[in-house]
């Protein structure tokens, strides 16, 4: 008797963890990642060779929201082969509620397998404390300034900071080492972070496929998506291309190859929050040697499978560079703005002082260009090494850049982008890089200046701000953003003053200046002044009291007096 007693004991605890275990697993948070894994009957030496440019994929889920904001919403998401016999299926629940699922598999083993899925929302200091819990980034679809900028899914606005992280899927980085790099640019400001995910990255250690373009490297895949899902965790969304265009590529790899990797990246990463860019540097060499139509034929491909609908650009090669010469463009504007795939520009402006004096010109014709779609800059000129170029430099390319236009701009620099790190030390080649291991070069002043614009920026409804060149009177500086009569950014790059007309406002209206030193990263000096005619607002430094000239942001905001 006691024994039977003992083993029912046993039974009974046993039931209740696992119960208690299921019951965690079920249980999210909206557009958190949740996992199913399943065994397939069928053992293929090599499923992913199985995925074909036409047919649909072998294993899917139907999530069905049955109750709370959930209620009939269905979304059908692609399972994806994780080597062996082992199959994965995610999902990333956008409303609250009780979503239900049901797998679909011609493998017996997999289908029908049925479970229940209770997802909660996120508080507003939660929210607060990690962005991205506020879903993907999407183009603003909303009447007002439709299509210049970008949104959450909750319709919450989205200044794209971003930071280049080109090369840290080489295999020999170290978790700590990335977890470090995303620790400090959140901190910082940055909430965009540009990563391979490259089938063909800079390099075999790079590559998640294998030079035959045929076999998954699924210790690497795991350990990048890691680094995603870090990422992620601090609000930051990554930026992911699948491939890296190069010279011939229509030979070296072929479309077939091209295309079944960007499926099998959708598959298995579409409920992390990313961003699909269809190519690193698309248009390298003539389009790597495949016409236009093709990379067109795969935007829309893309679009296709993802079942999340998220956004995807391009990354094009400057026309300076040799590579971009031949199918010159200094933004995806001037080239496939038209295609329906497309949903946002992006701009490489290259690496050299005169490319980055081109921005304000190179982003004012994109913005230019009907109809509206965000513009930013994705890889700007790059602070090599501290002091080259100026930090001053990198400020003038990202403020001019938001300034005419820009939904957001990108950094790079230091030992981040081209991941020089211990465990991994790059030949630099000629680029003027810091090849000390001393420096920590993600406190380079142009990183710590971007990261201040992106913060300065966020504590105004920067949003509702249109470029308004024609505002700025006798200043050379011609940058200015503004909602007219209301409020006013400027940007000088040498200091001096503004004069602004106020003269269709009565002198009742009383407006707020600041002035922000933006080498410092303070505010400077208050005031005010009112309407009713032309008023001048002069630099708190000027030559010859200051010697040294400074970039400065002057803010002016209508008060609450009429």
């Amino acid at each position: 008797m006691r024994k039977k007693t003992l083993t029912l004991l046993i039974t009974v605890i046993f039931y209740l963890t696992s119960f208690g275990q299921a019951g965690s697993q079920n249980q999210i948070k909206t557009w958190d990642v949740f996992e199913i894994t399943l065994t397939s009957k069928v053992v293929s030496p090599n499923f992913y060779l199985e995925i074909s440019t036409e047919k649909d994929s072998f294993l899917t889920a139907r999530f069905t929201g049955t109750d709370g904001k959930a209620a009939g919403q269905i979304k059908i998401v692609p399972g994806f082969w994780d080597g062996n016999n082992t199959w994965k299926i995610r999902f990333a629940p956008p409303q609250s509620g009780t979503w239900k699922y049901e797998t679909f598999s011609p493998d017996k083993k997999m289908n029908g397998k049925k479970g229940q899925l209770i997802v909660t929302g996120w508080t507003e200091e939660e929210l607060e404390a990690n962005p991205a819990r506020r879903g993907f980034v999407i183009v603003n679809n909303a009447v007002a300034r439709k299509g210049r900028y970008f949104t959450y899914s909750d319709g919450t606005p989205f200044l794209w900071i971003g930071d280049t992280w080109w090369d840290w899927t080489n295999s020999h980085i170290k978790l700590e080492s990335f977890k470090k790099l995303a620790d400090t640019r959140a901190e910082q400001g940055f909430n965009i972070g540009q990563l391979f995910f490259a089938g063909n990255g800079w390099g075999k250690e790079s590559s998640l496929l294998d030079p035959s373009f045929s076999n998954p490297k699924f210790d690497q895949i795991r350990k990048v998506e890691e680094l995603i899902r870090y990422a992620n965790s601090k609000g930051i969304t990554v930026w992911i291309h699948a491939w890296w265009s190069r010279e011939g590529i229509n030979k070296s790899i072929g479309e077939d190859n091209i295309i079944r990797w960007w499926k099998y990246v959708i598959h298995r990463l579409h409920a992390f929050n990313v961003i699909w860019v269809i190519a690193g540097e698309y248009n390298m060499n003539d389009y790597g040697g495949f016409p236009l139509e093709f990379w067109n034929r795969l935007g829309k491909i893309i679009k296709d499978e993802d079942p999340c609908e998220r956004i995807l650009g391009a990354h094009p090669t400057p026309p300076m560079w040799s590579g971009g010469a031949d199918a010159p463009q200094w933004s995806t504007a001037e080239a496939i703005h038209s295609q329906p795939w497309l949903n946002y520009n992006q701009s490489q402006t290259g690496h050299a002082k005169w490319c980055n004096e081109l921005t304000p010109w190179i982003i004012t014709n994109a913005y230019d260009t009907k109809p509206a779609k965000p513009v930013v800059v994705t890889e700007p000129w790059y602070e090599f090494i501290e002091g080259n170029p100026t930090a001053m430099d990198i400020r003038f390319g990202a403020w001019s850049a938001l300034m005419s236009g820009a939904a957001g701009h990108s950094y790079g620099g230091g030992h981040i982008w081209r991941v020089h790190l211990p465990e991994r030390p790059t030949d630099v080649g000629s680029w003027p890089m810091d090849t000390s291991f001393a420096t920590n070069t993600m406190l380079y002043p142009g990183a710590v200046s971007i990261g201040f614009m992106g913060k300065f920026l966020r504590n105004l409804e920067w949003w509702k701000l249109e470029p308004h060149p024609e505002f700025v009177l006798e200043n050379p500086s011609h940058f200015c953003l503004a909602e007219p009569g209301n409020e006013y950014l400027f940007y000088l790059r040498y200091g001096g003053s503004v004069k602004i007309d106020l003269r269709a406002y009565p002198e009742s209206a009383e407006f707020a200046f600041s002035w922000t030193d933006l080498e410092n990263n303070s505010e400077s000096e208050k005031g005010l002044i009112r309407g009713g005619s032309i008023k001048e607002i002069k630099c708190p430094e000027d030559y010859p009291e200051t010697v040294n000239f400074k970039d400065w942001l002057l803010h002016v905001k209508r008060t609450g007096n009429k």
